[in-house]
């Protein structure tokens, strides 16, 4: 049974486990292969370390865990722009435990909590051009297509990624 809890300090390493083998699994021809292969879990685990050691104030990490087995995690953040709103900078689920529902539980609660405090937002995220399952998820989620636009990312690729939107994030809680 899945369990979903705010994410703490002691979560970093296992979260930046999952966020690189999702990301080998997802991203491979997408981003260089020698950044995918490198050193990928010290590079997150730097990132999560941060987030969670100062999170910001409306920094937003959940996670959906079976006993001490993560099984996926959100990360977002209220009002983060002023033209699309709150902003959903992660969602990983492991690749074992797709398709049970806890990616969709995981952006439902995110909104709930994005709702409560900034309930006249919408919400935003970027998706890989060519992750057409993903696309797909957040489009039976309810999220419309804003357009797709070339940007450098992480490990200097140049990828095309679409902007998913929902009006509000009561659109999405309620999806």
């Amino acid at each position: 049974m899945t369990a979903y809890r705010p994410a703490t300090e002691s979560d970093a390493e296992a979260i930046a486990a999952l966020h690189a083998q999702s990301w080998r699994e997802s991203y491979r021809g997408q981003f260089p292969d020698a950044y995918l292969d490198g050193d990928l879990v010290g590079e997150r685990l730097g990132v999560w370390r941060a987030r969670l050691g100062r999170p910001a104030e409306n920094q937003l990490v959940l996670l959906g865990a079976d006993g001490a087995s993560l099984l996926g995690f959100v990360c977002a953040y209220g009002a983060h722009d002023p033209q699309w709103g709150s902003f959903v900078d992660n969602l990983h689920v492991d690749s074992a435990a797709k398709r049970r529902g806890i990616g969709a539980a995981l952006l439902r609660r995110a909104a709930a909590w994005l709702g409560e405090r900034h309930p006249d937002l919408g919400v935003y995220l970027l998706v890989l051009e060519a992750n057409t399952p993903a696309r797909r998820f957040y489009e039976q989620l309810g999220a419309r297509n804003a357009g797709v636009e070339t940007m450098e990312t992480h490990g200097g690729a140049m990828v095309r990624s679409c902007r998913y939107v929902w009006s509000r994030a009561a659109d999405l809680a309620e999806a």
